[in-house]
């Protein structure tokens, strides 16, 4: 028969085995929840892993894309810069003609009456654009108001004046002369527009270009014109010191001069 004492200490025993598995059994829910939750945050995890891969993957097709783009346009850059070298070598051979054009001005002879009085009216119709040069038979058209600035397009309003000045030329008394382009520049260097003129001299010659395509556009024969420009070399007054320019020298000239003492084919061969 057990004693009263060992029965105590079985009791005790049986006691602490049970607090020990109650024990026990709560570290195992425990455990249970902890895992759901790990389970549970890397199953976000991986979601939004997932959505930084399709985002890596949609920058990454943007770069590309921004790479295409960057080399297409040095491609038209290039293209641009070759054929600016091009007008180079066209236009070199025509400054010597001019200028042997701008100091025999006086040995042209005059236009005719009718002509010189159309562009004696057409000037006064337009003074704050437009000058008209009768010893010369010249028409000058000022760049400040003819372009905007550091650029080669012609603006609408000039655009219409040489409309104008298209119909006195195809008149009947002037269908006999040549039409010769010329533009000019100051002497401020080019700095906003240099990729598309990388000198003044390029934007006297894309500049004379201009006007030449206006003047095509509202019905001038092509084969009359011939354009050429000389940049900042033939100033009609001084520059301002420390490259500041002169407005009066940003313009662009039209020629107007009879067949045979103009530009030829033949002569810029």
């Amino acid at each position: 028969m057990l004693s009263v004492k060992t029965v105590q200490k079985l009791s005790l025993s049986v006691v602490l085995i049970t607090m020990t598995l109650g024990g026990i059994g709560c570290e195992v829910e425990k455990l249970k929840m902890a895992n759901r939750t790990l389970s549970q945050r890397n199953e976000t995890l991986q979601g939004e892993n997932e959505q930084l891969q399709v985002e890596r993957d949609l920058l990454g097709k943007e770069i590309t894309q921004q790479k295409d783009l960057l080399a297409k346009g040095d491609e038209k850059i290039a293209a641009l810069e070759d054929a600016n070298q091009e007008l180079g070598n066209g236009f070199r051979k025509l400054k010597e003609l001019y200028d042997e054009l701008a100091r025999k001005p006086r040995g042209l002879p005059p236009l005719p009456e009718q002509l010189n009085e159309a562009l004696v009216k057409f000037a006064e119709a337009n003074p704050d654009m437009a000058e008209y040069d009768a010893k010369n038979g010249m028409v000058k058209f000022k760049s400040d108001l003819t372009f905007p600035l550091g650029s080669a397009v012609v603006k609408s309003e000039a655009a219409a004046m040489l409309a104008k000045l298209v119909k006195i030329l195809n008149d009947p008394g002037a269908k006999e002369f040549s039409i010769y382009v010329a533009g000019h520049t100051d002497d401020v260097p080019i700095s906003r527009s240099v990729r598309m003129h990388p000198t003044n001299w390029y934007l006297s010659v894309h500049r004379a270009v201009g006007v030449q395509e206006e003047l095509t556009k509202a019905g001038l024969d092509p084969k009359r014109i011939a354009v050429m420009g000389f940049g900042e070399s033939h100033p009609i007054a001084p520059n301002k010191p420390g490259k500041k320019g002169n407005r009066q020298n940003r313009r662009v000239e039209i020629w107007i001069v009879p067949v045979g003492s103009f530009l030829t084919p033949e002569a810029v061969k």
